[in-house]
Formats: structure tokens, sequence, C-alpha cells
């Protein structure tokens, strides 16, 4: 008797947690420019929709964002780290409202927004989301509030919190667990390993590998290291 109460307490849980996704369902082909509703198959549209509203959908498939906000991005500052003064030493899921989770694949010039990206999202231009969970690229700029995977672009990569890889002229990570390569290479909190012309870290537990390479216990050129706190 007391599994079976059980067993309908976790099913009701996730019935309510998935309200919010799952008033409406659509399937094979949809537009995300909707409300409380779940896209199994390709979700279409053009721009990201800024209200005051609450927008909840969901892409299981491939999402296509033609053209796509990104055109603007670089003349903008959706920066991540210019617009945090601090952060607590681990990212908080329950801190953040998505307006839309992705599950699959995403191609735009650039996704705008407090996006979930599961999988892959490619912005031709620019992008910036809020939790990217496996390959993030983007042709000039890509800034993630949090990143578990890879994030490669041209120019610059940004993120509060990055459990990975990242590759490009510029990376920059509050805190940062795993591999930066790059011309220059910044982590508030670096616990991995930095290759670039330029290194630093104001709190390091790893290796810097450059010309010139900066952490809290010494400037030094080609290596440079820290493993103590």
């Amino acid at each position: 008797m007391k599994n079976i109460f059980l067993i309908f307490i976790i099913l009701f849980s996730i019935k309510i947690s998935g309200q919010e996704y799952n008033k409406k369902t659509g399937y094979l082909i949809g537009t995300f420019h909707t409300q409380n509703t779940t896209i199994n198959g390709i979700s279409l549209g053009a721009f990201p929709q800024f209200n005051d509203k609450s927008r909840f959908v969901k892409t299981n498939g491939i999402r296509l964002e033609i053209p796509g906000i990104g055109l603007l991005a670089p003349i903008g500052n959706g920066s991540p780290i210019s617009r945090t003064d601090s952060i607590s030493g681990k990212f908080n899921r329950k801190d953040y409202e998505f307006d839309e989770i992705i599950n699959g694949i995403n191609i735009s010039t650039g996704t705008v927004g407090g996006v979930n990206f599961n999988g892959i999202t490619i912005g031709a231009i620019a992008q910036f989301g809020t939790l990217n969970n496996g390959i993030a690229i983007a042709g000039v700029w890509n800034a993630m509030d949090k990143s578990n995977g890879i994030q490669i672009s041209g120019l610059l990569n940004e993120t509060l919190y990055s459990n990975g890889v990242q590759i490009s002229i510029q990376n920059s990570s509050l805190i940062m667990n795993g591999l930066q390569i790059g011309g220059f290479n910044y982590g508030k909190e670096m616990y991995g390993i930095q290759i670039g012309i330029f290194n630093k870290s104001k709190k390091t537990k790893g290796i810097q590998i450059g010309i010139w390479n900066v952490n809290e216990k010494r400037k030094f050129p080609l290596i440079n290291w820290n493993f103590k706190d």
C-alpha cells in the first residue's frame, strides 16, 4: 500500500511539473511562436518573443529560427559576465525559468533568450542562452550562463559557469572546470587547463600553458601552475 501511494505521488508530481509545457502538443511541424506547447518534430520561427508573459515551449527534434535576432547580437551586449558582479560556487537550476527547452538540434543566425539547449545549437552569428548541455557553436559570439559540454566560436565564448571545453580567440568564464583553448583565456576561478597566448586566472587549481601566464601565485612565461589553496 505504501509503495502504491509513493508511486501515485511521484506520477502526480511529474504531471504537475510537466503541465507548463503540455497544455498543447504538436507533431511533425509547428511554430515556437506560441505558449505552453510541446512540439515533437520541427519547430519554426523568425525571432524570439519578448514580452511580460511566461512562455513555455519545448521542442523535441529540430528547431529552425530564420533569420533570428542573432544578426543584431554583436551590436548589443548579451554578455552574462558584464552584467554579473559575483556568483555562488554552484549553478542552481531552480533559480532559472526557461522560455524554451530544446531537446535536439537548434539552427539559426543566433538564438537569444532564456533557453535550455540539450544537444547541438548552432548560431551563424551569435547566440545567448541560459543553459547548454551539449555542443554550442557560434560564428562570432557564444554566451551561456551555464555550459556543460563544448563551446566553439570564432571570436568569443563566455559563461558564468562552465564544465567542459571552450575554444575561441577569447574565452572567459567566472567558474571554469575543464579546458580553455584560445588566444586569450580568462577564468576567475580556474580548475583545469588553459592553453593560449595569454592566460589569466585569479584562483587556480591547474596548469597554464602559453606565452604569458598569470595566476594568484606568480606571473610566468611558457608554463605556470598552482595546485594549492
